[in-house]
């Protein structure tokens, strides 16, 4: 009987130890996965993860919350307002040559560079050069000031990593600044193009102008190319931005390696000159069509266009293809200067209100 006894109890302490063995086992795994979290969690989410995202837009967000955020907003349309008025007025002749060119389409042949400079001269003095000018300033500076601001903003909130923005994210973000910003200020852009296209003396200033257009022509003379112009202006803000911040990231990268923080002025200048007339080149005819939609119907007369289509075909029919780029020259000579001018005095402009070059 004890012999039997003890064979089962041996028996039983051997079968309780079988489940023992298991238990320790699972808990030593358990206790090896929680220390791999416990070190996983110290070394922090790897790059391009969920939670690193998650983090860059909630550090954006309020970076544009705080006092700072708040404030550069401020200074960049301080910057724009500077840059669109100062590069503009520098080129004010260029760009009346460029729109008395656009509207000629009486011949094939059309009118030269010379023969646009002999008609200015002829209205007597210096003044004629600067006619519509400052209606001009009056509609950049707030435009350049709203595009570059909201530009900002937008490639932000687009951006999947605020801190690595795509071209693409750069395009579509400065397309629909530039868009935003022309719509706002459309009204401004067709009384300066009637300053400038108009025959002597037709309208004594902006107030007169927009006084006798409202008079004589209604609220939706102010609106005339409008359609022509916003599609042009997703194209070219879009790429003149991209293709500027571009252009500028890789300069900066260049002085990096030497040491330096910002890059020279010319390489800088040159950029905005470079993006620009890339830019301009595809999407001129937009801009030669919103044009001359703009400049008809002055007092009162019969609108030679009903639409951007009606354009498109007149010209085609009458002028040729080329038709769709007469006054491309003046534009590029005065555009990619102005453009040039105008990035420089922004960023210029940032960097003495205390903003990052980088940025």
């Amino acid at each position: 009987m004890s012999l039997l006894g003890g064979e089962a109890a041996s028996s039983s302490s051997r079968s309780s130890g079988v489940p023992n063995e298991h238990a320790s086992a699972a808990s030593g795994i358990l206790s090896d996965w929680k220390h791999a979290q416990q070190d996983l969690s110290a070394a922090g989410p790897g790059p391009g993860s969920a939670a690193l995202q998650a983090e860059a837009s909630t550090r954006h967000a309020n970076h544009h919350q705080s006092p700072q955020g708040a404030l550069r907003v401020y200074k960049l349309l301080a910057a724009g307002a500077l840059a669109g008025a100062v590069s503009r007025t520098s080129t004010a002749p260029m760009d009346r040559l460029k729109m008395i060119m656009q509207i000629e389409d009486v011949s094939k042949k059309g009118m030269t560079i010379k023969e646009g400079i002999t008609k200015m001269q002829a209205e007597g003095s210096m003044r004629a050069f600067f006619r519509g000018n400052g209606a001009n300033v009056v509609k950049i500076a707030p435009e350049t000031a709203l595009k570059l601001t909201l530009n900002d903003t937008f490639k932000q909130f687009m951006a999947k990593q605020p801190d690595s923005i795509t071209p693409a994210e750069r395009m579509a973000a400065g397309g629909i600044a530039g868009a935003v910003a022309q719509f706002l200020t459309y009204p401004l852009d067709t009384i300066r193009t009637r300053l400038a296209v108009s025959a002597h003396r037709t309208y004594s200033g902006i107030l007169h102008a927009a006084y006798c257009m409202r008079r004589d022509e209604g609220i939706v003379a102010f609106y005339r190319g409008l359609a022509p112009s916003m599609i042009g202006i997703l194209p070219y803000a879009g790429v003149d931005i991209a293709l500027f911040e571009i252009f500028k990231q890789h300069l900066l990268d260049k002085e990096k390696e030497k040491g330096k923080e910002s890059p020279p002025r010319l390489k800088l200048f040159a950029a905005g000159m470079l993006s620009s007339s890339i830019a301009q080149v595809a999407s001129y005819p937009l801009a030669l069509i919103r044009t001359r939609l703009q400049a008809q119907g002055v007092g009162g007369g019969v609108c030679k266009y009903h639409g951007m289509a009606d354009v498109l075909r007149k010209t085609l029919e009458h002028e040729g293809f080329l038709g769709l780029y007469k006054g491309l020259l003046p534009n590029i000579c005065k555009l990619a200067p102005a453009a040039g001018i105008g990035w420089y005095v922004f960023e210029e402009t940032k960097i003495l209100l205390g903003e990052d070059p980088k940025t």
